[in-house]
């Protein structure tokens, strides 16, 4: 199995809450498009958002990929954040 991480840092809670909603909505709708076989969400009490995003084999993670810039690109027009990310592969789960 095969992730994308997203970690995001907002300046605060509200705005981290206004992205887990585009990120639920946005990610959600691509279910089918990208094979995605997992999607997590969490926000932290500081602000932080991350996003894991799960995928069966390596070609929909690489089609996901190629299209991550357009999928969150009105995200980045709208709210300021730090982002951070990496592509894994799951070594344990429960």
């Amino acid at each position: 199995m095969f992730g994308k991480i997203l970690n995001f840092r907002f300046p605060s809670v509200s705005e981290a809450k206004l992205a887990a909603s585009f990120c639920s909505e946005k990610f959600g709708s691509k279910i089918s498009d990208y094979n995605i076989i997992g999607l997590n969400i969490f926000i932290s009490q500081l602000g932080d958002l991350n996003v894991s995003i799960k995928f069966e084999n390596s070609n929909a993670l690489n089609k996901f990929e190629t299209n991550y810039e357009d999928i969150i690109s009105d995200l980045k027009k709208s709210l300021a954040f730090k982002e951070n990310n990496f592509v894994g592969v799951c070594a344990y789960t429960y």
